[in-house]
C-alpha cells in the first residue's frame, strides 16, 4: 500500500501519545486554567485524550495527511485534486484523526455547534463535531423543509477555486440562533467563498462564529484574507492542519500546521 495508507494501521496496544500543546485559549486564559471539561451550555466536552494530539506511528495529523497529499493528490489545470481520500473516496479513520486534532486546537473556545456547508467538508466537520460532543448543522444547496414559522435564512456562495458558481446555502433558524458560538470546519480553504457564506448565514442569525478550522489550505489563493474581512478572527482562530504553499508545473509544495 501507499506510505499514507501503511501510516494509519497501529498496533491496538497502542495508546496515542498525549502532547498538551498547541490548544487555542480565549482571551486572558492560560493553559492551566482551562477546565478538563468546559462549559458548553449542557453538552461537556468528553475527549479521551482532551489536552493531547494523536500521534499514529509517531506521526502527526498534519504530517499523516501531508503524506497522503504527496503520495495520492494529482494537479490538473492547476486545481489539486484529492478524490481518493477526501473528495469523492474517505479515508474515515483519517477523517476521524483530523477532526480531533482540530477539535483539541479549538475545545477551550466553549463552542456550541460545528457549521459547515453541503460538500466535502461533512466528513471532517462531523468528526469534529463528534470529538467535541456538540451538534452538527450543515447549510443545504436548497432551502429546508423547516417547522412553520421557522426563518430561512439564504447567502450566495460565490466562485470556486475551479470557476464554478454554486449558487447559494440556506439554514434555518430552528438550529442557529442568537446565543450559538460556532466553530467552521471545511476540508479546503481555497478562495474563501464558502466561509464568506457561511459567515452571512451565522450574522443573519445572530450567532457568532468564534473560529475556523481546515484540513487543506491553498495559501495561493488568498482565501484566509477573505476569511479575516469577513469575520475579524485573530489569526490564531483561523487555523489548517496542512497548507500548500504553492503549486508549480505539478509540483505541490505541502507545509504542516503542527501547533
Amino acid at each position: 500500500g501507499s506510505r499514507g495508507s501503511a501510516s494509519l494501521r497501529t498496533d491496538p496496544e497502542m495508546k496515542p501519545q498525549e502532547l498538551n500543546i498547541g490548544l487555542v485559549l480565549p482571551d486572558g486564559m492560560a493553559p492551566g486554567d482551562l477546565p478538563s471539561s468546559p462549559s458548553v451550555k449542557s453538552r461537556p466536552t468528553v475527549m479521551k485524550y482532551q489536552s493531547a494530539r494523536y500521534l499514529i506511528n509517531g506521526m502527526s495529523p498534519g504530517e499523516l495527511l501531508a503524506n497522503r497529499i504527496r503520495d495520492e493528490a494529482s494537479v490538473q489545470a492547476n486545481i489539486l485534486k484529492v478524490n481518493s481520500f477526501l473528495n469523492h473516496q474517505v479515508d474515515t479513520h483519517l477523517m476521524s484523526v483530523c477532526g480531533h486534532e482540530l477539535a483539541r486546537r479549538f475545545r477551550g473556545l466553549e463552542i456550541t455547534k460545528v457549521f459547515t456547508g453541503f460538500g466535502s467538508g461533512l466528513m471532517p466537520a462531523q468528526c469534529c463535531a463528534m470529538h467535541l460532543n456538540v451538534p452538527l448543522v450543515f447549510a443545504t444547496d436548497n432551502a429546508p423543509l423547516a417547522k412553520p414559522g421557522s426563518e430561512i435564512f439564504s447567502a450566495a456562495i460565490g466562485n470556486s477555486s475551479a470557476g464554478r458558481n454554486f449558487g447559494s446555502m440556506h439554514v434555518s433558524a430552528e438550529f442557529i440562533g442568537p446565543g450559538d458560538r460556532l466553530l467552521v470546519i471545511d476540508d479546503m480553504l481555497s478562495k474563501g467563498g464558502t466561509i464568506v457564506c457561511l459567515a452571512e448565514l451565522a450574522a443573519k442569525a445572530g450567532a457568532v462564529i468564534v473560529a475556523c478550522g481546515f484540513l487543506i489550505e491553498k495559501e495561493y489563493e488568498g482565501g484566509r484574507l477573505a476569511v479575516s474581512k469577513a469575520l475579524y478572527l485573530k489569526r490564531e482562530r483561523v487555523q489548517s492542519i496542512v497548507r500548500i504553499a504553492s503549486i508549480t508545473d505539478g509540483h505541490i509544495n505541502i507545509q504542516t500546521d503542527d501547533y
